[in-house]
């Protein structure tokens, strides 16, 4: 009866030393690495609990990342349709005057447009530069004679 006694004192004292460094893991840190278990295990069965959502999140961001670029895409076509088309107007009327604005507003097209030109080299480009060069001159030419519309 002593030995069984002693046995279970044993695993008693076995599960309470067991307790005690699975509370003192939680506080402590050793060699500068925190142990924490129950932070770990919360990552895990988070991970597994929250896979498809996780997998459906990061397929959401691709999504938005690709509708970013098309949208940026547009957005020079956009700016390189408006500069084109003022460059037309300035050749097929010469006499007709443009506001300051106007043109303000067609030299941060071209801005924009040569900018995303630059940062995307694959993009069709270099459709522009003849006109701009017209427009350039044009204002400089408005600048000096004062000859914008007002």
């Amino acid at each position: 009866m002593l030995e069984k006694i002693s046995e279970i004192q044993l695993g008693q004292l076995v599960g309470y030393i067991a307790l005690v460094v699975a509370v003192l893991s939680t506080f402590l840190e050793v060699s500068k690495i925190k142990i924490n278990p129950w932070s770990w295990l919360a990552k895990t069965i988070g991970r597994a609990i929250n896979g498809e959502v996780l997998e459906k999140v990061n397929q959401l961001e691709a999504d938005v990342l690709k509708l970013r670029d098309e949208e940026d895409e547009r957005n020079a076509k956009a700016a390189r349709i408006r500069i084109l088309h003022f460059g037309d107007e300035l050749l097929h009327s010469p006499d007709q005057r443009h506001s300051k604005e106007h043109f303000d507003e067609i030299l941060q097209s071209i801005t924009e447009y040569n900018q995303y030109c630059k940062d995307h080299p694959n993009f069709k480009n270099h459709m522009t530069e003849a006109t701009t060069k017209h427009i350039l001159k044009t204002y400089d030419k408005c600048l000096e004679e004062n000859a914008f519309l007002y």
